[in-house]
């Protein structure tokens, strides 16, 4: 018998009573199944009532003893501040999954954010809901969950890359483009891309994706940033990435007002967990803003005085406004390091921090993928630009999961599930 069996039978055995639930929904389908679903668990005593979250709100007095909570946010305006509403009336203790028309990994993230513990995607599949709630109840055995989901929304916080240059020329674009597109397709999660050079920025130029000025707007009024506009904004390159920028007329001026660029990649965490940002050499100002809100910074240098000394005053930025971000070192450009005048070693030395990724020139590749629109992955994977960023994309993500951040787009419950059939298996 599973852990999850043995929690379940335990929870309607003699000696205690049965799962405590109810369950608010909208159609005759779906009540029918998470009836059968939960008949078992409950000893055919679930409470389904015909209604959604409105109905559960309209409730005056709950329950103590309610062990599960399901509700119908399908009808519901705004399903994330219902949600967070009747997070507060409901008892503490109580397991809450939410239903709905709206398959969307940021409304997932947001119901977690605000307390529930799930939600499913109609139509629920056969058995849907009843293996949804036995993972529950174990992790719950377990310690795995915390009230109102507590765990599962601290666990899923934000990263932010920057990836700056130190001079023109030694590939910042391609390399954000590479990276953020290998992050994607290694976690299995959407990466957006976003390029804040606002009047001379070639990302969406070189992934053949369509400049708008929405995001001039966006950062003026990142209050006014919702789901809407992520949709209508955010342009999808592959099923993992995508790309947001603008192409401003050289002659108007933009001066981003203090802490515009947080602001705004904040609210564009809500839909994505890893922005990529391909950072301005020429505006200062949002240069300092989006390095200051980023977790880890890329500095990109070619092995050229010049670059070395640019190399140390980013440097310098990087600690003066991001001293709890990680900065990554990479060497690019086109010259040969082997004839260079400025050897790696001297970089190190000048620097006093480590190399993290020596990248190749390969103007073939690079060429190819802006013909093609495409990121190197896919245009060239063969490139070996590829092979040298991998490691440094693995460390990326090593380091979110050091940070008590997931590693991988699964979800926190079912790699807790994971682990611990795992060690189940071991034992036997």
């Amino acid at each position: 018998m599973s852990f999850a069996s043995a929690a379940a039978q335990a929870l309607v055995g003699e000696e205690r009573a049965p799962l405590s639930a109810m369950a608010f929904v909208a159609d005759s389908a779906t009540q029918g199944r998470v009836s059968a679903d939960l008949f078992g668990l409950t000893l055919g005593k679930a409470v389904i009532r015909e209604g959604s979250i409105d109905t559960a709100l309209a409730i005056a007095e709950w329950p103590r003893d309610l062990d599960l909570l399901v509700v119908d946010l399908a009808g519901s305006n705004d399903p994330v501040a219902d949600a967070a509403a009747l997070k507060t009336a409901a008892p503490g203790n109580c397991l809450v999954i939410g239903l709905g028309q709206i398959n969307d990994v940021a409304l997932y993230r947001e119901l977690l954010a605000v307390g529930f513990h799930d939600y499913l995607a109609l139509p629920l599949g056969e058995g849907v809901m009843k293996r949804t709630v036995e993972r529950m109840l174990e992790l719950r055995e377990r310690g795995g969950i915390s009230p109102l989901g507590a765990s599962a929304a601290n666990a899923v916080k934000p990263r932010t890359l920057s990836v700056i240059g130190a001079r023109g020329g030694v590939g910042t674009t391609t390399l954000a483009i590479t990276i953020g597109s290998l992050l994607g397709k290694r976690l299995k999660e959407e990466v957006l891309l976003v390029d804040f050079d606002l009047h001379y920025g070639s990302l969406m130029l070189a992934l053949d994706l369509e400049a708008v000025d929405a995001l001039r707007e966006a950062l003026d009024q990142p209050d006014r940033i919702d789901a809407l506009f992520i949709q209508q904004v955010a342009q999808k390159k592959s099923d993992y990435l995508y790309a947001m920028g603008a192409e401003e007329a050289p002659s108007g001026g933009f001066q981003a007002r203090p802490h515009a660029a947080g602001d705004f990649i904040r609210a564009m965490h809500r839909r994505f967990r890893w922005i990529v940002a391909d950072v301005p050499r020429g505006d200062p100002v949002l240069q300092r803003q989006v390095i200051e809100a980023s977790t880890d910074i890329v500095l990109v240098t070619d092995l050229s005085l010049p670059g070395v000394r640019d190399a140390m005053r980013l440097q310098q930025l990087v600690q003066d406004v991001a001293p709890g971000g990680r900065l990554h070192l990479v060497t690019s450009g086109v010259g040969d390091p082997r004839r260079s005048a400025v050897k790696v070693a001297d970089v190190e030395r000048t620097l006093k921090q480590k190399i993290a990724c020596q990248v190749p020139s390969d103007l073939s590749a690079a060429l190819a993928a802006v013909n093609f629109g495409k990121p190197l992955s896919e245009a060239a994977p063969n490139s070996a630009i590829l092979k040298a960023l991998r490691p440094l994309v693995a460390s990326l993500d090593e380091a979110a999961v050091a940070d008590g951040k997931p590693g991988r787009s699964a979800g926190t419950l079912v790699r807790l599930v994971q682990s611990l059939k795992a060690g189940r298996g071991k034992r036997k």
